[in-house]
């Protein structure tokens, strides 16, 4: 049986002087990549997990990081792998 996967878009939001570290932050956690840091503070990230129960528990992992002031899912994709 093939495993399943999830594929999730994430547009995080941070003051600009803790994008930073918040990036070194997001890159601890597994799963996750980081694509781009904006100096206003935006970063967009993915979310690669096997379940849906586990993307959403990283998202609200994400969610309560101190420097993130808000963390969007804009693109969700899940196949069976």
């Amino acid at each position: 049986m093939a495993t399943p996967i999830n594929i999730s878009g994430l547009l995080v939001h941070a003051q600009p002087e803790r994008a930073e570290d918040l990036c070194k932050q997001l890159l601890q956690i597994p799963g996750i990549e980081v694509h781009a840091v904006s100096p206003e503070g935006r970063l967009v990230i993915t979310l690669e997990n096997a379940s849906d129960q586990a993307m959403a528990d990283t998202f609200a992992r994400v969610q309560a990081l101190p420097d993130v002031i808000s963390a969007s899912l804009v693109y969700h994709h899940a196949e069976d792998g």
